[in-house]
């Protein structure tokens, strides 16, 4: 077995674990620094040509702009992508449902993703990712794409379990964040200083 093999099945024990010890898991590296620069340079392009937009709350159906509840721009990664950054990140996250599938027997499908921009000062109130009317997203990631993040900067995820303290995560550069999309509420909280820059992806059944 590959060195980058061990590495990676060790990432995603360590995921699965947490989500088993703690509802949700965390892991540093997922994504080497040189494709976590890859991806902020690309979300930096895509807003400097106007391809980042508003996001909305609600499902695919009804989505209506609620800048009191939520306030990040989006843009959504394609599965053939032909970016070589996107193509590494895509390709780990399925190596990491692959032995979800095998180890944990979730009948994971498929995963959609998107680019998520904070302006200084903006935020995503206290939510989770499951919609009444669909239920096919089972697991929820987030991967940050953050250089130098301090934690003054603020831009935490708040994660509240049901039985236990709120967890405060910082978005600090190549992280991971693992939960259940229909039970973990969270909440991200105000950027103080900077832009914050994170994938979002969840795994569908």
């Amino acid at each position: 077995m590959e060195e980058q093999e061990i590495q990676d099945r060790k990432q995603f024990e360590e995921l699965i674990q947490g989500l088993i010890d703690n509802k949700y898991g965390c892991s540093n590296d997922f994504l080497l620094p040189s494709t976590v620069i890859g991806l902020r340079d690309t979300i930096q392009h895509l807003a400097e040509s106007g391809k980042m937009k508003r996001a909305g709350v609600g499902n695919a159906t009804i989505t209506k702009q609620d800048h009191a509840i939520r306030g990040d721009k989006i843009n959504w990664i394609q599965e053939s992508s032909i970016n070589p950054f996107e193509i590494i990140y895509l390709k780990k996250v399925g190596k990491f449902i692959d032995h979800l599938n095998k180890t944990c027997f979730t009948s994971i499908k498929s995963f959609e993703s998107h680019y998520s921009n904070y302006e200084k000062m903006s935020f995503y109130k206290r939510h989770i990712d499951q919609f009444k009317s669909e239920k096919g997203r089972k697991f929820s990631i987030i991967v940050y794409l953050n250089q130098d993040w301090q934690d003054e900067d603020g831009g935490q995820l708040s994660l509240y379990p049901e039985s236990g303290e709120t967890q405060n995560i910082s978005p600090i550069g190549g992280r991971i964040v693992f939960f259940r999309s229909d039970e973990m509420e969270h909440e991200v909280q105000p950027s103080h200083t900077k832009e914050r820059k994170s994938i979002a992806a969840w795994f569908k059944n």
